[in-house]
């Protein structure tokens, strides 16, 4: 027997085709829908059709009409699988032509012997009953089905319309009921509004619905509105008054969903208008009971709270006690005055808690004696605490008594002077003293320099100013951390005091010391500060390492030097910073030459913090030519200050001390933004343009860099492969990891990237074919000796053939002689710039050389002949 099986659920198909193949003789075939079932009919008869009802495209139903109406396979049976058990899926299944159906789930042997059945039956049909008889018979099973579906239905639908009258009339009871109870827990009229509107809306027939109360000036106030429109303009709604004993309180307005409502309705909404008044008077009641009580609670707190504010903070000692002695308040600075807690001591005598140091009873003797006391009085002396210790506190005490006279309480107020005195000694100390040191501080240093003057004028000695500074503190600190910086601090004042003597010794600063000392002549002094170095420089022990110090010594001497502290002072720093500086002897009188250069560096400093603004700074550009072609193929930015005074500043002069100083962050922005706004002039002047590369500070190499360059191109509108970016060796290998990161955002900008000064740091070659770079700067300290030195010969060379290597351009810098030229060119150099073609020109003449297409004339390289 051939079986078709039609289900479009893949798993279902192979679990029926697996019941169904177990069957001796039986031979089943699948197909995956309607559609593919008529194929598999028309490639070979099955001998019986099972399919399922449900399927996407051509469903059961039609695909078994299709198959009856087809007179070729009209008497093929097929039998449908459903899950659906109603009387009308019975009555389409019967329609559609199915000779029988199974519902879902099925059970295995069930199945197979009623299929079994079927094909016997049409076995014996095909001779001994006619298929035409077998048709009347499906009819007329039908035509009694749909007799009997017709009338059920109608017995349904009669049904249904009761049931749901009844549901409708059941579902508003309990709407109401609920609303009742809502509003018996709603507080105030918000939340009274808002659950009644929480019923409401799920009444029939309502859309929308709107609360407003009745203030006592006769305006109503919204209180909740659900459902409602913005604008009621031509909408009918219906407001139904909201009355509580004999009174309007306020307005609920309704938006139906339909049609008018009902007698029905309107009743339930009377109900629920009556209940919504109700409750609404009674939160307007509450509300006010509510606030009252608010009112008055919150005076009575705020006022509790003020005193008690007053009487823990105010930093007095306050007591309250009943005229029997028995403590009832005890504030916070009793407590830590006497070191009773107040739960310790409220309801104790207050003799026992406070008690004078020479006279234990006078407590005693006041509360024995209180009608003859006058209304304030006042005791001061020492007061024993509750560990044993003591207390200079002054205490007043003050009565107070009721309307008729009688004494309600004993307030005692005091100020504990204990802590004054003592402040007023360590303040005295703080004012004259370093709190690390013990050493005397400036203060007290000024102090004893004006006396010792004084004496050295009675003497007729000289009396030296000496300034010890420490010089690697700062190291010492950024190693080690500050409490070993703090601990060679004090072991240095230790070996300072023990060596002064008769010497005046204080803390200056941080990291410095001054020493007072009176010698018959300055010569003395000399040897005085050997002493003091020799004692000072001694190595010191922290932990398991040995620290050095590196002290130095300024020297400035009364009366030479000058007559006055702050004069001697700035003396003595000019001779430590010159000491500092020197290699050698670590001690230096002040001479009035050194203070000239401290003061030169400041106006310059001074005057480069306002050369950006007063537009002092000015850039050159140097060309960079090429050696195959001799075109421009780019230019170098150089920055130049025109000081007003001074004239050209050089480069070498400012530039450290803008990196010093952290100006060179302001100058290195105003030198990208400038050298891209000049490409853009010479681009609408309709020049032909050639990247302009300006280079970067290691100060400027940080993670701000890429939003700055991006800045500044945007601002100009340039091609981003207009400008070149220049780094230093040393900095970009300060963090090499860093700088790979750094550059290759740089690049995916189009940034153009090279190496400045290449072969004057120690590149890490496996770092640097990392670098996004395009080409390497040779510093000219190798071109200038390129013709003479063999060493800079080999070294350039090899900086030229490991660069080709790597795939990058080499320009040399610095390019002066024809003889330096014709050797960079021999040894396939790309580029050069220097003064051998152009110096560092203006603006305007740069334009106007990319104007007339100069070129650097190669023709002398090709005859040169080295010397």
């Amino acid at each position: 027997m051939d079986i078709l099986v039609v289900e479009d659920s893949p798993t279902q198909a192979q679990h029926l085709a697996r019941l169904l193949a177990s069957e001796a003789g039986w031979h089943v075939r699948i197909a995956g829908d309607g559609a593919s079932a008529l194929a598999e009919v028309a490639r070979q008869r099955p001998h019986l059709i099972i399919s399922d009802i449900a399927m996407p495209g051509m469903d059961g139903f039609t695909l078994c009409r299709t198959l009856k109406d087809d007179p070729v396979h009209a008497n093929l049976p097929v039998v449908l699988l459903t899950r659906l058990a109603s009387l009308n899926d019975i009555v389409q299944a019967l329609e559609s032509g199915a000779d029988s159906f199974v519902r879902k789930p099925f059970d295995g042997i069930q199945l197979r012997e009623r299929l079994r059945r079927i094909l016997q039956d049409c076995a014996l049909g095909a001779s001994d009953r006619p298929l035409e008889f077998m048709a009347a018979e499906r009819r007329q099973i039908y035509e009694l089905l749909v007799a009997t579906h017709a009338q059920a239905l109608r017995m349904n639908a009669e049904l249904a319309d009761q049931r749901c009258v009844l549901e409708r009339s059941c579902r508003s009871l309990a709407i109401l009921h609920g609303m009742a109870a809502a509003l018996n827990e709603a507080v105030g009229e918000q939340a009274v509004a808002e659950a009644a509107l929480a019923h409401l809306l799920a009444l029939p027939g309502l859309a929308g619905a709107a609360v407003s109360a009745l203030g006592p000036d006769g305006v109503l106030r919204p209180l909740a509105a659900r459902g409602m429109p913005a604008a009621s303009t031509g909408l009918q709604l219906l407001r139904v008054p909201l009355q509580a004993q004999q009174h309007e309180v306020g307005v609920l307005e309704l938006l139906p969903a339909g049609p008018a409502l009902g007698e029905s309705e309107r009743s339930l909404l009377d109900s629920a208008a009556t209940q919504l008044g109700s409750a609404l008077e009674r939160a307007r009641l509450y509300a006010c009971l509510e606030a009252l009580v608010v009112e008055r609670t919150a005076a009575l707190r705020s006022e509790r709270n003020r005193l008690s504010a007053v009487v823990d903070t105010a930093g007095a000692l306050v007591l309250l006690a009943a005229p029997s002695g028995q403590i009832v308040m005890f504030n916070r600075a009793c407590e830590e005055a006497l070191g009773w807690t107040a739960a310790e001591a409220i309801g104790q005598p207050c003799w026992e808690v406070v008690r004078r140091v020479d006279d234990e009873l006078a407590i005693r003797h006041v509360f024995q004696n209180l009608e003859g006391m006058p209304r304030t009085a006042r005791m001061q002396g020492e007061w024993h605490t509750r560990k044993g210790g003591r207390r200079s506190i002054i205490w007043t005490q003050t009565l107070l008594r009721r309307d008729d006279g009688s004494i309600e309480y004993v307030l005692g107020t005091g100020i504990d002077a204990t802590e004054l005195r003592g402040a007023e000694e360590r303040l005295r100390y703080i004012s004259n003293f370093d709190t690390l040191t013990g050493l005397p501080n400036r203060l007290l240093l000024r102090d004893r320099l004006r006396q010792m003057k004084a004496q050295a004028r009675g003497e007729g000695q000289v009396l030296g100013f000496m300034l010890l500074g420490l010089g690697r503190m700062a190291l010492i600190r950024e190693a080690l951390g500050p409490a070993a910086e703090q601990a060679l601090v004090q072991e240095a004042a230790a070996r300072l005091r023990a060596i002064a003597g008769a010497d005046a010794v204080g803390r200056f600063s941080d990291g410095s010391f001054a020493v007072l000392a009176l010698r018959p002549a300055a010569e003395d002094l000399a040897v005085a500060a050997r002493r003091l170095l020799a004692a000072v420089g001694k190595p010191y022990g922290w932990e398991s390492e040995e620290l050095h110090p590196d002290p130095a010594l300024g020297i400035a001497v009364f009366p030479n030097d000058g007559l006055h502290y702050d004069v001697m002072v700035q003396g003595a720093e000019a001779a430590l910073r010159q000491s500092l500086e020197s290699v050698g002897q670590r001690y230096a009188f002040y001479r009035p030459e050194l203070n000239q250069g401290a003061n030169d560096r400041f106006k310059l400093e001074s005057a480069l913090r306002r050369a950006i603004e007063r537009e002092e700074l000015v850039l050159h550009y140097q060309p960079q030519v090429d050696l195959a072609s001799g075109a421009i193929v780019g230019a170098e930015a150089l920055l130049r200050w025109r000081h007003p005074e001074r004239g050209l500043v050089s480069p070498g002069v400012f530039i450290p001390l803008a990196e010093e100083t952290g100006l060179i962050l302001p100058m290195g922005d105003w030198v990208l933004r400038t050298a891209c706004g000049q490409q853009r002039k010479w681009r609408d002047a309709g020049l032909p343009l050639v990247p302009v590369s300006v280079n970067l500070s290691a100060h400027q190499f940080n993670d701000q860099i890429v939003g700055t360059v991006g800045r500044a191109l945007e601002e100009s509108g340039i091609e981003a492969e207009l400008l070149e970016l220049e780094l230093t060796e040393s900095a970009s290998m300060a963090d090499a990891d860093k700088s790979v990161a750094l550059l290759a955002q740089l690049k995916s900008m189009g940034v153009k990237l090279s190496i400045d000064d290449f072969g004057t740091g120690y590149s890490n070659l496996n770092y640097l074919k990392r670098f996004p770079v395009d080409k390497l700067k040779l510093d000219q300290s190798f071109v200038a000796d390129i013709l003479g030195s063999g060493d800079d010969l080999a070294i350039s060379r090899a900086v030229i053939a490991m660069a080709h290597g790597l795939r990058l351009t080499v320009v040399a810098e610095g390019v002066e002689e024809a003889g330096q030229l014709a050797l960079l060119a021999e040894h396939r150099c790309d580029a050069m710039q220097g003064y051998y073609f152009s110096r560092p020109l203006p603006a305007e003449d740069f334009g106007r050389m990319l104007r007339e297409g100069a070129r650097l004339d190669l023709a002398p390289l090709r005859d040169y002949v080295p010397m």
